[in-house]
């Protein structure tokens, strides 16, 4: 059972294209700072993550009233080890690092590991990744289709 921290609405002039900023910027405000929220539509909502273990999401109202609900929920986090292709010399990708850069401003906690080993002949080395299910599962989607 998730315990709800606060709720607000948001007015119907802010617009799909601005409700994530607008998460962002009442979040900070508000006491619930973030860096990003995006669309996850497996959360039905826009929804921005800390590493804090909560998270603001904004669902779009009915018609009448309009406008948007606001909910701040904590989450209980996930912690898992992402194994990650690496060179011999345990070189982590250029482009992986950048992606790292962007879930940790999503969210996430993430810890690289410095010790490189051999599985079936690929160089890894661990990534534990720390935060909400949903964004370690888009995390994970995305590391599996760098391989």
């Amino acid at each position: 059972m998730s315990e709800i921290l606060a709720e607000a609405t948001f007015p119907s002039v802010v617009h799909n294209n601005e409700v994530s900023e607008e998460i962002v910027k009442w979040g900070n405000k508000n006491g619930f700072p973030l860096k990003k929220a995006k669309l996850y539509n497996k959360m039905d909502g826009y929804v921005g993550f800390s590493p804090d273990n909560y998270f603001i999401k904004a669902t779009r109202l009915p018609p009448v009233p309009g406008g948007w609900k606001v909910v701040v929920e904590k989450y209980e986090a996930e912690e898992r080890y992402i194994p990650l292709n690496v060179t011999p010399d345990g070189t982590v990708n250029r482009f992986i690092l950048k992606m790292i850069e962007e879930y940790e401003k999503e969210g996430l906690k993430l810890e690289l590991k410095d010790n490189t080993y051999e599985s079936y002949g690929s160089y890894l080395r661990d990534l534990v990744v720390t935060g909400h299910p949903v964004l370690i599962n888009t995390f994970e989607d995305f590391i599996e289709n760098m391989r």
